[in-house]
């Protein structure tokens, strides 16, 4: 086997390459190495277990799905955001079958903790982007919000339907936007 040392992202690269074709089930440091023309100490070297090079590449699949610096100047209303945000994790999960499904539920027990921290990032930064986005629309009424509805609890509220429609693979999310018109305008 050749033993050329390779970088970290080339090894991320085919991680996401493999985990588009085959799920991230699919991912072992033989089959990487391989696939890097690398020896498996190479791959160890810079992802010392199994879990850290499947985290790893979580992170870049997430990554790759959401370009959330380019969206906020984008985006007028907090409900194309929402729109936005659904069909970006619905064209990813085309792009990485089974990525999202598999990621929410295969990290749900907390022996994972890598895994669920990464997925939790990302869920905290899509939070943020939505909340930034909501205090950006000025279409919002003044009196949409008080001290026990505030903008952040509506965010939640939004957030946990996204995730909802997303588990249950809709192909819209037109109902949610429609509330969130009714609510915030």
């Amino acid at each position: 086997m050749n033993t050329i040392v390779t970088s970290k992202e080339a090894i991320i690269t085919v991680c996401r390459v493999l985990a588009a074709e085959n799920g991230l089930q699919s991912l072992n440091m033989r089959t990487v190495a391989k696939k890097c023309n690398v020896s498996v100490g190479s791959v160890y070297n810079y992802f010392p277990s199994k879990a850290d090079l499947i985290v790893a590449t979580i992170q870049d699949v997430w990554q790759h799905i959401f370009h959330m610096d380019k969206i906020c100047k984008k985006v007028a209303s907090f409900p194309d955001y929402v729109s936005w945000i659904f069909e970006s994790v619905q064209s990813g999960v085309a792009e990485y079958p089974n990525f999202f499904t598999a990621h929410s539920i295969s990290f749900a027990s907390t022996e994972k903790g890598k895994a669920r921290q990464v997925m939790e990032g990302y869920f905290i930064h899509m939070k943020t982007g939505l909340l930034k986005a909501l205090q950006s629309d000025a279409k919002v009424t003044p009196s949409a919000f008080s001290k026990n509805f505030t903008e952040s609890d509506f965010v939640d509220f939004v957030f946990s339907n996204l995730l909802s429609l997303l588990m249950k693979q809709e192909s819209s999310c037109a109902m949610l936007t429609e509330i969130i018109k009714r609510t915030i305008y």
